[in-house]
Order: structure tokens, then C-alpha cells, then sequence
């Protein structure tokens, strides 16, 4: 199955500044024409890890979806993003009062790089080995760091 998307109209639509490539659902978006094996290596760690989240949702959604209503299932594709955005969300929180310290006054910025998610993708995409060593959960480890 291709899960990588070249000069992609949805990627143009939905990136916005310096952003040129994403992962979206397990799919890879970018606006370019080609991308090097660093931001290939970037993505495929936010797949691994976008799956990882829904492999973790599936039984609690399942359960509430029995139970309780079929809507629950909708947490399993979207928990990556509810854990994105809430990581975010608290490391905004901290970067309002701290960034004047350590982080020149770039709280959106230091925020998004302070998420696990980005942390693990982003200090291991110049590893060629690196999806081959990875162990499951790998992100988990970079909770806590800043």
C-alpha cells in the first residue's frame, strides 16, 4: 500500500509556515516534489507511533463501544492527536511562564518541540537503522524531557 504522497494537494491545503511534509492519519503528505531519507525517516517514526496510539485505544474503544456507544471507536484513529494536542497543549502551558528563560520568547515553537512525539522523530531521523532498532513505545521515554 503507498503511504507516501508527493507534491500533495491536501498537504498544501493543510501545512502552513516552514512546514513541508507531514503524517496524516498513517499517511505521509508533502508539499514537495521529493523528500530526503531524514524527513522519510522523520515521518515514518510519527506512523509507527500514530499506530502504536491505536493499537492502545483499540480495547478501551472497543469496551466503551459495547457498552456504552459506538462512537467511542473514533478514539482509536484519533488518539494519536488527542495525546499530540494535549502534550502540547501542557508544554504551551509551561513555556508561557518559561520561555523568556530558556526559550527566547517562542512558546508555539519551544512547545511543539518539547513533545515527545517530535523529541523521539526528530533526534533519531539521521539514524539509517533507526525504524529497524526501534522498539515498540520507544516515545514513551522522552516523557518528562524538555
Amino acid at each position: 500500500m503507498k503511504t507516501i504522497y508527493l507534491d500533495n494537494w491536501l498537504a498544501k491545503m493543510i501545512l502552513f509556515g516552514n512546514y513541508t511534509t507531514i503524517m496524516f492519519f498513517g499517511f505521509i503528505l508533502s508539499i514537495l516534489k521529493e523528500i530526503t531519507a531524514e524527513i522519510e525517516r522523520h515521518e515514518r517514526t510519527h506512523q509507527k507511533q500514530f499506530f502504536e496510539c491505536m493499537e492502545i485505544a483499540a480495547i478501551p474503544s472497543v469496551l466503551l463501544a459495547f457498552h456504552v456507544s459506538a462512537w467511542w471507536l473514533l478514539l482509536i484513529p484519533l488518539f494519536y492527536y488527542i495525546l499530540y494536542f494535549a502534550e502540547w497543549f501542557v508544554s504551551f502551558v509551561y513555556h508561557l511562564s518559561t520561555d523568556e528563560r530558556i526559550g527566547g520568547g517562542k512558546v508555539n515553537n519551544n512547545a511543539y518541540r518539547a513533545s515527545a512525539f517530535e523529541m523521539e522523530a526528530k533526534l533519531n531521523q539521521d539514524n539509517p537503522n533507526y525504524l529497524k532498532e526501534r522498539k515498540w513505545g520507544a516515545w514513551f521515554h522522552y516523557y518528562g524531557k524538555i
